[in-house]
This record gives C-alpha cells, sequence and structure tokens, in this order.
C-alpha cells in the first residue's frame, strides 16, 4: 500500500482501519509497522501511533547515488563474466517486461523491472554487494514505482533498459555500466520532480 501510493508520504496510518481492510488483529499490524519503520518506509511517533515516511530530496539524491553505483559495479561485472544462459535469462525477462509496457500494465511491469534489476545483482555473485543493494533497494521500491507513473519517464526508462540489454549481450561492460548508472539516477530525479509537483497543487 505504501509503495503502490495507497498511503501517502507523510499520511498517518490508521492502525484500526488497517485491520479491518486486512482481516488482522492490532498485534500483527504494529508488529509490520516496526518492520517498516526499520525499513525506512514508516515512522514511528512516541505515543502518537506511525505515519508513512516522507524522505528528503537530499535523502532520495543519496540513496539513489548509491545504488547507482552499486548497480554500475554489478551489470558491468555480469556483463564480462555471465553466460550466455544467463544472458538469456536477462533477455527473456526484458522482452516480458517490454510486453507488458506495450500493454500499459504498470504493476506487472514494475515486477518484472524489479526482477531484471535484482537478477543483475545475483549473477554478480557478491554477498557483500547483494546485501547492501536489498538493504537500500527496500526503501527504494516507493519512489521507483511512484518515477513510472508519468507516461514520459516510463517510455524513457524502457528505452534505456534496451539500451543495457542490448550492450550486455555484445560484452560492452563499460557502455552498459554507464547507461546503468545514468539509468537509475534518473528514476531517482523523476522521483523527487514527482514530489514537487504534488507539492504544488
Amino acid at each position: 500500500m505504501i509503495v503502490r501510493g495507497e498511503l501517502d508520504s507523510g499520511e498517518r496510518i490508521n492502525e484500526l482501519e488497517l485491520c479491518e481492510v486486512l482481516g488482522v488483529s492490532r498485534t500483527p499490524i504494529r508488529e509490520a509497522l516496526k518492520v517498516l519503520a526499520a525499513e525506512g518506509l514508516v515512522e514511528l511517533l512516541p505515543n502518537r501511533g506511525s505515519r508513512v515516511t516522507t524522505p528528503s530530496t537530499e535523502e532520495i539524491v543519496n540513496l539513489f547515488a548509491v545504488i547507482a553505483a552499486l548497480e554500475r559495479l554489478a551489470v558491468e561485472t555480469v556483463t564480462l563474466q555471465a553466460s550466455v544462459p544467463e544472458l538469456a535469462q536477462l533477455r527473456q525477462l526484458h522482452d516480458e517486461m517490454l510486453r507488458r509496457h506495450a500493454e500499459h500494465d504498470r504493476d506487472r511491469y514494475f515486477e518484472l523491472n524489479h526482477r531484471i534489476h535484482e537478477t543483475i545483482i545475483e549473477m554478480a555473485n557478491n554477498p557483500q554487494l547483494t546485501r547492501t543493494h536489498g538493504d537500500l533497494m527496500t526503501r527504494a521500491r516507493r519512489p521507483r514505482f511512484v518515477a513510472i507513473t508519468t507516461d514520459g519517464r516510463w517510455d524513457e526508462s524502457v528505452k534505456e533498459h534496451e539500451l543495457v540489454m542490448s550492450a550486455m549481450e555484445m560484452r560492452d561492460a563499460r557502455f552498459a555500466g554507464e547507461i546503468l548508472f545514468r539509468h537509475v539516477l534518473k528514476t531517482g530525479t523523476a522521483y523527487i520532480q514527482s514530489m514537487h509537483s504534488a507539492s504544488k497543487n
């Protein structure tokens, strides 16, 4: 609900309402909120409940800068070392993502997009990289989803993914790394612009 914008940034979380919607008692709701707080998605307010976090522009810039650097390292490694079957697996995910884009299926597109990024990280075969990236991506899921809610950025993102996939298949690690690095930074910028537009309205 937070990632998909059903709960807005800064919105107070109504625990009783969530209990009714999800059909659970208050205890698991509160436990879940503690987990979400640890993941940076929720802010716990002493004796006042909780609310969805509102990250600052600086926090978003810093978050996506680190993710971009990690993903550049991963894609460069994978481009040079991946087997033909591994690249074929990525191509299959990529082509399915393109189909979902053509069908304007944002939810399924987002899932496939996330899987592609995660698969590249996994294929780099670097446990420390995987752990660090996983923690940061938890915090970035909402901004990444919001970033594709505008058609302009969504279409641009697809073109960037096509360039990355082609570069990987040509074993051009430097180009794949540079495109993916810029792609991730642009996603963060798109989210910031979206938030600024929302605040003006």
